[in-house]
C-alpha cells in the first residue's frame, strides 16, 4: 500500500508509537493534532506532514484527509463524543475518496463501559459506511504500568482500582503498532477485524509475583478502593465526565477483567507477542 497515512489523535502515546513504526517501515505519514508543539516534535519524529486543528471542526478534516490513502484513526481516550467524531472521519473519508479506513478500537466492544461502547458504535457506523475497512481491537496495555511504576519501585505494590484475581491478556503497544504498521503497508487486511490480545491472561498477583522475580525484591498485588480512585481524579482536576467513566471501567474490570485471543496478534506479527516478564525487563533500567 502507498501514499499518505493520515493518523489521528496522533500525539499521544498510541499514535506516537505507531507513527514511529510507520516511518521506520518507510510510510508517508500525515499527523492530525491539535497544538503546534505537538506538530514540531512529530516533524522531529519523521512525520512528513502535520495538520494542526479540531478534529471536530469539519474544514480541518478536509484539509487533513485532502490527498490521503488511508487513514489511521485513534481518538482520543474516553473522549465522551467519540461516536461523533468517528462519524465525522468517516464522512469526511468518504468525501476525500480515502482508500482504507484503519480504526484503533479496543478489545471486547461489546462490554458495559461507556467506551467501549461508543466504539462498537462507531465500528457499526464504519462497517455500514461502504468504506474498505480494517477494526483494530487492542486489550490493556502493559505501558499501563508505568502509571504506577513509582510504587513498584518504592513502595513494591502493585495496584490498580480493580480484583487482584481479575484477568487481563495484556499487550506491549510495540507489538500493537508493529500489527497496525503491517496492516497499513500491505493489501489483504480488508474488511477485517482483528482482536489484539496479549500472549497470557494475567492477573495483579501475577504481574506481582513477576515484578518480584524480575526485581530481585518483593512486589505485592493490592486492588486500590475505586472510590479513592475517584477522589484523587476529582483532586486531579479531572473532567467529570472521565472520572465516571473510569469508574465504570474499573468496576466491569474487577468483576470480569478483559481476557482476548492472542492468535491474530501471532500471526500478524509472525513471531510470538512479547510477554509482561519482557516487559518489565525492559522497565527494570527505568
Amino acid at each position: 500500500m502507498s501514499g499518505i497515512v493520515l493518523v489521528t489523535g496522533a500525539s499521544g502515546k498510541t499514535g506516537r508509537r505507531c507513527i514511529a513504526h510507520l516511518v521506520k517501515q518507510g510510510v508517508r505519514v500525515r499527523a492530525l493534532v491539535r497544538r503546534d508543539e505537538a506538530a514540531r516534535e512529530l516533524r522531529d519524529a519523521g512525520v512528513e506532514e502535520a495538520c494542526i486543528g479540531d478534529m471536530f471542526d469539519t474544514k480541518v478534516i478536509a484539509t487533513a484527509l485532502a490527498g490521503v490513502a488511508q487513514v489511521l484513526h485513534i481518538c482520543p481516550p474516553m473522549h465522551p463524543s467519540e461516536h461523533e467524531l468517528a462519524c465525522a472521519m468517516i464522512d469526511g473519508s468518504k468525501r476525500a475518496g480515502v482508500r482504507r479506513f484503519v480504526m484503533w478500537s479496543v478489545l471486547h466492544p461489546h462490554a458495559a463501559v461507556p467506551h467501549h461502547q461508543r466504539k462498537q458504535r462507531a465500528e457499526a457506523d464504519l462497517i455500514e459506511s461502504g468504506l474498505s475497512f480494517t477494526i483494530l481491537q487492542p486489550g490493556r496495555y502493559m505501558q499501563h504500568l508505568e502509571t504506577i511504576w513509582g510504587a513498584v519501585r518504592t513502595q513494591g505494590l502493585h495496584s490498580f482500582p480493580f480484583s487482584t484475581r481479575s484477568r487481563f491478556s495484556l499487550a506491549h503497544l510495540d507489538d500493537l503498532a508493529a500489527a497496525a504498521t503491517r496492516v497499513l503497508t500491505e493489501d489483504g487486511h480488508e474488511n477485517a477485524i482483528y482482536e489484539l490480545a496479549g500472549p497470557e491472561a494475567l492477573t495483579q498477583q501475577d504481574c506481582a509475583r513477576i515484578l518480584s522475580e524480575a526485581l530481585g525484591r518483593t512486589v505485592n498485588a493490592q486492588a486500590a478502593s475505586i472510590d479513592e480512585a475517584v477522589a484523587k481524579g476529582r483532586a486531579a482536576g479531572l473532567p467529570e465526565w472521565r472520572i465516571e467513566t473510569l469508574a465504570i471501567m474499573n468496576r466491569h474490570y474487577d468483576a470480569h477483567g478483559l481476557e482476548g485471543n492472542p492468535n491474530v496478534l501471532r500471526w500478524l506479527l509472525g513471531r510470538e507477542p512479547k510477554t509482561f516478564r519482557e516487559y518489565v525487563q525492559e522497565m527494570g533500567s527505568v
